[in-house]
């Protein structure tokens, strides 16, 4: 699943190819994946409007058009984008394909069909869900409000730090980043954490995003940024996929458990729960 750094590595691909282009036509290949409107009203609401920039919310793509308009796009698990400069062929996965007036295509991949789009206009749009439940990111949360509302969470921390009602950006792969540069274990209660352990989880979650972004996010698995292009943050992964190989740290093997249904790596000398 796309995270924060690979949202933003995105981004600025796609600043770079689509700003000012006009949308002359939308094809939509599977409109279940259209929210809360018709697919029909989808593209009456954006065709003939301009791209003029684009930015994020937590992992949301936010496109602003011409006309007070807004696109949101959320890639889920296996969503992504290809542009083309000349015209080309629908591919297998794609799902929507935005056509501008030079000729130019943007191509929506997904092969799981779970990415969404979401029509705004753009007064309040901050205020309607999905973006009104999105948390702040890492280095905008108020330490001590973040620190008073994990002493009210009996969850494991993982599960916490996953929540984007609560903090957003991380997923699967930093999270595990975080919490071991943090000495954290994944399973350790929220409540239980000291105040000196919140502000460090905060600060490793900053530098890790941040560090990511810079090298274009992490390409395992499926993901890659536009134009099938990998990041290369993947190289600096500490725990995350290195079950049985020893902790850059200490020596002693990492350690593979499910959490939440998701794989988590850590090194249970370095992240003692007890």
């Amino acid at each position: 699943m796309p995270e924060l750094p690979e949202v933003k590595t995105v981004i600025l691909h796609l600043k770079k190819l689509i700003l000012d282009k006009t949308i002359s036509k939308i094809e939509i290949f599977i409109p279940k994946m259209i929210k809360e409107i018709s697919s029909e009203e989808f593209k009456k609401y954006l065709e003939n409007e301009t791209i003029f920039n684009i930015e994020n919310e937590g992992k949301f793509i936010v496109f602003f058009l011409s006309n007070n308009k807004i696109m949101l796009s959320h890639l889920r698990m296996e969503g992504g984008y290809n542009f083309y400069s000349k015209k080309r062929q629908k591919e297998i996965h794609d799902r929507l394909i935005f056509h501008f007036t030079d000729g130019s295509s943007l191509h929506y991949h997904d092969s799981r069909m779970f990415g969404t789009f979401h029509f705004r206009n753009s007064e309040n749009y901050l205020k309607i869900k999905p973006l009104s439940l999105v948390a702040p990111v890492p280095w905008k949360i108020d330490l001590d409000e973040f620190f008073k509302l994990l002493k009210r969470k009996k969850t494991a921390i993982k599960k916490i730090l996953l929540d984007q009602q609560i903090i957003a950006g991380l997923g699967n792969i930093y999270v595990d980043e975080t919490l071991f540069a943090s000495k954290v274990h994944p399973e350790f209660k929220a409540n239980q954490l000291s105040l000196e352990q919140v502000k460090l989880i905060l600060k490793n979650a900053t530098r890790i995003l941040q560090e990511s972004t810079k090298l274009g996010g992490s390409s395992i698995r499926s993901y890659t940024s536009l134009n099938e292009k990998e990041g290369s943050f993947q190289n600096f992964l500490q725990v995350h996929t290195k079950f049985n190989k020893p902790c850059p740290n200490c020596g002693e093997l990492i350690q593979k458990i499910k959490l939440g249904g998701r794989g988590t790596y850590f090194c249970k000398k370095c992240q003692q729960l007890n």
